[in-house]
């Protein structure tokens, strides 16, 4: 399986306490308090994190040797710390390895990443974060002035979803046998057995309890190979609406379409989607519960702001939330778009708007590059977010 054929599969966006943050006013500059010095930015999470595992960044591609800031990037150089770069690449297979000749980087985000990637064979790789983690701790104890940013979360509750998804009778119903073998994974057999017993219903409470868990997994492995490692300062960013995305926008109009359509279908989308949703909400809740009063950690509520960037675009600049500006290359064998981001350059974007868009800067003020991941400004957005987070926890 290739690197990109996975990130096609898995759905990812794939995470605001204060109303200020949703303002979006640029961070840095101004200020008159001396701010505490920033070190080194430290990064564990997944495609939004990844800043060049496979030779690009999830976004619109920039010049050759000039690629676009995602928010990590945002970050550190709003906490004027050195420049990120990737510390794993891609082996002969495809898979990401630690990097001999980027022992200097701090940078372990990667694309498709989980907390609990579905098969243990990839429990000990960098598609774990907790393992992202470890490797970062490996490198050596945290300084009082590093600052470790993770994401992730988006990735397992796609999965979760695209599971529960063939439970129902259907073309690609398994009955069941997916979403058994994924609360396997994490939960324990009594859990399992009792989910199994109660049918939809009980499994749909195994999969809160499958989130819950993966939140606690997250937690732990922030705890053990973070703040016990001496890190003082640590951004941990929630999950946001996965059903807002296009992605999964198409995948619960074939929700729909699969359940017959009209008002029956809709109400089957409508209610995957609160679920969904659901899902997410309890693991957000989890995650925050798990570091409540702890001063060493800062959780960013990207869900929030998420909803409102998403919901009222205007508001912040946003012309498009709905459509992504990178092209499509094909379909999934799902009939889901497929789109290539080493063919989606800023530069072909400008000379070709597509119907209904004129001018060059048309893509810049999208929100989503392809159907999950941001566009330069939407990780602007994301990066802003986090830095008055910063501000108010008095770390930038």
């Amino acid at each position: 399986m290739t690197n990109f054929g996975r990130f096609q599969r898995r759905v990812q966006w794939s995470a605001l306490a204060v109303a200020a943050a949703l303002t979006l006013v640029a961070c840095g500059g101004g200020d008159t308090v001396t701010a505490p010095k920033t070190t080194a930015v430290r990064v564990a999470g997944d495609s939004l994190a990844d800043s060049g595992t496979f030779g690009l960044k999830f976004t619109v591609q920039g010049p050759p040797g000039q690629p676009f800031a995602i928010w990590t990037d945002v970050i550190a150089q709003g906490v004027k710390a050195p420049a990120l770069c990737a510390r794993y690449t891609a082996n002969a297979s495809g898979l990401p390895v630690l990097n001999p000749a980027a022992t200097t980087c701090t940078s372990h985000g990667v694309g498709g990443a989980n907390i609990n990637p579905s098969g243990s064979a990839l429990d000990a790789t960098p598609y774990s974060i907790p393992q992202q983690l470890k490797d970062l701790a490996a490198a050596g104890s945290y300084g009082v002035e590093e600052l470790l940013l993770v994401d992730g979360g988006g990735n397992d509750a796609a999965d979760l979803i695209t599971a529960f998804l063939k439970v129902s009778p259907g073309a690609t119903s398994d009955g069941g046998a997916s979403l058994v073998a994924l609360l396997g994974e994490v939960l324990s057999p009594t859990q399992i057995a009792t989910a199994v017993a109660g049918g939809q219903t009980g499994l749909l409470n195994g999969s809160g309890q499958y989130m819950v868990a993966l939140a606690n997994m997250l937690a732990d492995a922030i705890n053990t190979q973070a703040l016990d490692k001496g890190a003082k300062r640590v951004v941990v960013v929630n999950v946001p609406n996965i059903n807002l995305t296009p992605r999964f926008k198409t995948l619960l109009t074939a929700v729909a379409a699969l359940a017959g359509g009209g008002a029956t279908g809709q109400a089957q989308a409508d209610l995957m989607a609160t679920v969904s949703d659901g899902w997410v909400k309890t693991f957000n809740a989890q995650l925050a519960s798990r570091f409540n009063g702890e001063s060493r950690v800062a959780v960013v509520d990207f869900y929030t702001a998420f909803d409102q960037w998403v919901k009222t675009p205007a508001t912040y600049g946003f012309t498009n939330t709905s459509k992504p500006a990178c092209p499509v290359t094909g379909l999934d064998t799902n009939g889901l778009p497929i789109y290539d981001f080493k063919g989606c350059v800023a530069t072909q974007l400008s000379a070709a708007p597509p119907a209904g868009e004129t001018g060059a800067n048309w893509w810049q003020t999208y929100f989503f590059s392809d159907h999950f991941h941001g566009t330069p400004k939407a990780n602007q957005a994301m990066g802003d977010l986090v830095l008055a987070k910063l501000k108010e926890k008095g770390w930038n």
